[in-house]
């Protein structure tokens, strides 16, 4: 059985790509562990702003605020697996 590619997964190509492309160009940027760490604060802090800015319903926001949280679990979980967190 194979699966239809729906717009919302285009979408998240689209995102996926982008994303990758904007992280490549940010990093670049950072020279050292404190303007990296810094770096990666001011790229997640004004991505997820400006998510909140364009979705103005409550279910849009809720939606942010329950996939901030996931992802921020995941990525929990992903560090202690290999051993990362402090």
């Amino acid at each position: 059985m194979s699966h239809r590619e729906t717009a919302i997964d285009h979408i998240g190509v689209e995102l996926g790509v982008l994303a990758r492309q904007y992280a490549e160009k940010a990093e670049a940027l950072a020279t050292d562990a404190y303007f990296r760490e810094a770096v990666v604060k001011v790229s997640v802090s004004g991505f997820v702003w400006a998510l909140y800015d364009v979705f103005q319903g409550s279910l849009e926001r809720d939606a942010l605020d329950a996939e901030l949280k996931n992802q921020s679990a995941v990525i929990s979980r992903t560090l202690s697996a290999e051993g990362s967190v402090k």
